[in-house]
């Protein structure tokens, strides 16, 4: 029994020593991402810096989940292969809406790796968790790495010492350094130049900032790396008390939202089915004024009815009325997304298309997903899995935009549209899609109107051939970009002659 006990002891001692090499192994990380963070970032977030940056930041966090608790090693490593997917796509993809959404998924990402802490997975999580990951990750970011510093504590004594070791190993070092550096200098142009942008970096006017700059990037991401240590944290938004709403508060509040969309749905089931002369007859619009309106409302209003009845779900005491009517207010709200869908289509025979609603179609797509996985689990008792869909399929439907261009299918539409019934096309909207349609304007050019094509072709050299000249930073390259100068380049001559007489926007 001693020998039991004696060995439990040990156990337990060697289990309480193991954090403090984890903890120096997590603030070494921290500050090798900082550094590396301020040299990647410094010519501008978005780019193959980013990627990279995002890379190796989730090879800290896997890592780390590895020495700490192999059962998370999977779940990191996948949250941060999302996050590293995201960044990757925003060196594709020039458009600025496109790569906002996919740049949200970077904290949705972080996000998800800090609900691990309190044992929140997919398939077992609440609303709840994933709101308070969000929030959790700016507030850890503010915390740093204050709760890893006592880990760097030494033992006997040998902090002052240790650090007369490394002054004097400096002093000695760089006197040689420098002398070595300016004779391999000499005697190579290639390294003359890389030694050059190296001693560039090292000035004393630009140190300190990448010494800030560098800190400040180490403290956040420690905070973030010390999510993947922690175990046992509780998600204090669950010790919130709710109010409750008894039968007729749930019956008044869903029920009249039900006959008032009700109401609304058997409008719009005569603009379905009735064609263009319903429209007309019913609303006393034309088919233009009529598309033009009602398709942001009636995407706010699917959303904004989704929150209403997760808060109803969470806060009403008679949840087989709810689940009745819950089930009615999503049927009258995939009705209403199934009319602005058909707005959106009327839309763009009448005026084109527009980057602006193709991206409020996809958001359209993700809540029209979110209500059928709403209806298919909360209404079914599976409340734990609604959260996870719901992420999965906003980050689906983010990745599958990505994926299809949507600068280049609008361009693609616009122009099929102008050439097909010979109407007028605008080209200033086309020229502000970027990059992305520039292809598709350089394929269809020669099929459009002088007048088009003049002014587009004035527009595309103005634009895109300078950059021939002027190659940018790798860290901030953007294939989207590189393709459109390429393409401009190799089409030269046309658009030189097919911009002859034509003035540029500036």
């Amino acid at each position: 029994m001693e020998n039991e006990t004696t060995a439990e002891s040990s156990t337990l001692k060697q289990e309480a020593l193991k954090p403090e090499p984890v903890k120096r192994e997590t603030l070494m990380w921290a500050l090798l991402l900082g550094v590396l963070g301020d040299m990647l970032l410094r010519e501008g977030v978005i780019g193959p810096g980013l990627a990279l940056w995002v890379g190796l930041a989730g090879c800290a966090a896997t890592g780390l989940a590895w020495r700490v608790d192999k059962t998370q090693l999977r779940s990191v490593a996948g949250w941060s292969a999302v996050a590293l997917v995201a960044a990757g796509m925003m060196v594709l993809r020039d458009s600025p809406s496109l790569r906002f959404l996919l740049f949200l998924l970077l904290p949705v990402a972080l996000s998800h790796i800090v609900m691990l802490s309190w044992g929140a997975r997919l398939g077992r999580s609440l609303p709840v968790d994933h709101l308070y990951g969000l929030l959790s990750v700016p507030a850890r970011a503010l915390i740093g790495g204050a709760p890893l510093l006592d880990s760097l504590r030494m033992r006997r004594g040998r902090v002052v010492p240790r650090l007369m070791g490394i002054g004097r190993g400096l002093i000695l070092a760089l006197p040689l350094l420098w002398i070595f550096s300016g004779l391999l200098s000499s005697a190579d142009a290639a390294f003359n130049r890389f030694a050059d942008q190296a001693f560039d970096w090292f000035t004393v006017s630009d140190l300190t900032s990448h010494v800030v700059i560098a800190l400040v990037l180490a403290w956040v991401v420690s905070g973030w790396l010390k999510a993947v240590l922690d175990r046992g944290h509780e998600n204090l938004f669950l010790r919130l008390p709710l109010p409750r709403i008894g039968r007729d508060e749930t019956l008044i509040v869903l029920g009249s939202l039900a006959l008032l969309f009700g109401g609304f749905v058997v409008l719009q089931l005569s603009y379905l089915f009735g064609g263009y002369e319903a429209i007309q007859g019913v609303s006393g619009l034309t088919v233009a004024n009529y598309a033009r309106r009602g398709f942001f409302e009636l995407v706010v209003i699917a959303g904004l009815t989704l929150g209403v009845l997760l808060v109803a779900r969470a806060v009403t005491s008679s949840q087989r009325l709810y689940q009745w009517l819950a089930l009615v207010l999503v049927g009258l709200v995939l009705v209403m997304l199934i009319s602005a869908v058909q707005r959106f289509v009327l839309y763009i025979d009448a005026f084109g298309l527009s980057l602006d609603r193709l991206t409020v179609l996809a958001i359209l797509l993700w809540l029209a997903l979110t209500l059928v996985i709403f209806a298919t689990t909360v209404l079914r008792g599976q409340f734990s899995w609604f959260a996870s869909g719901s992420t999965l399929a906003g980050i689906a439907v983010v990745l599958l935009l990505a994926l299809m261009n949507p600068a280049a299918w609008v361009a693609r539409v616009n122009m099929d549209r102008a050439i097909d019934h010979q109407q007028s096309l605008d080209t200033d909207y086309l020229v502000s899609l970027g990059a992305d349609a520039v292809p598709t304007v350089l394929d269809r050019l020669d099929q459009l109107p002088q007048a088009d094509r003049c002014t587009l072709a004035a527009e595309l050299l103005w634009r895109w051939h300078t950059m021939i000249v002027t190659q940018p930073d790798w860290r901030v390259w953007n294939r989207a970009q590189a393709k459109a100068v390429d393409g401009v380049a190799e089409r030269h001559d046309f658009l030189r002659a097919a911009s002859e007489g034509c003035a540029v926007n500036r």
